[in-house]
């Protein structure tokens, strides 16, 4: 086998090797929108327990907070983008999050198997390079 073609080999197994990381960032993004999520569902089941007038802490910033006195509702205010603000009672907000998890869920299954895809292919191109490797010893 010719030099060009062992470089041309290797080089296919660096974007491989490239695109499963990324893949593996995006598969860790994936787990941390479903987590962030379930403690938003967390959070809203919570939410229906709390009385009105609790006292609870409001953030301001990241680690600053000040005291404020809950005024319970049976709705949420819902940012849907381009600084536009809903309305929606909590257990729609629920349906809502729920189903944006589903998708992300869908999404990652779709991206693992793409991953393992690309796995199997670098693994293969892997073993190829190393019996070339050995052969030319």
């Amino acid at each position: 086998m010719e030099q060009q073609e062992i470089q041309q080999k290797y080089m296919k197994y660096q974007v491989l090797d490239q695109n499963i990381k990324q893949l593996q960032q995006q598969l860790e993004t994936a787990d941390q929108q479903i987590i962030a999520i379930m403690a938003t569902i967390q959070s809203l089941d919570e939410y229906k327990t709390v009385k009105d007038g609790t006292e609870i802490l409001v953030p301001l910033n990241n680690g600053i907070f000040t005291k404020a006195t809950l005024k319970k509702e049976d709705s949420v205010l819902i940012n849907v983008g381009s600084s536009v603000i809903v309305e929606k009672s909590i257990e729609d907000t629920k349906k809502l999050i729920e189903k944006q998890k589903e998708e992300i869920i869908s999404i990652k299954e779709k991206m693992s198997i793409n991953m393992n895809k690309l796995l199997e292919k670098a693994s293969a191109l892997e073993k190829e390079l190393s019996q070339i490797m050995q052969s030319q010893i």
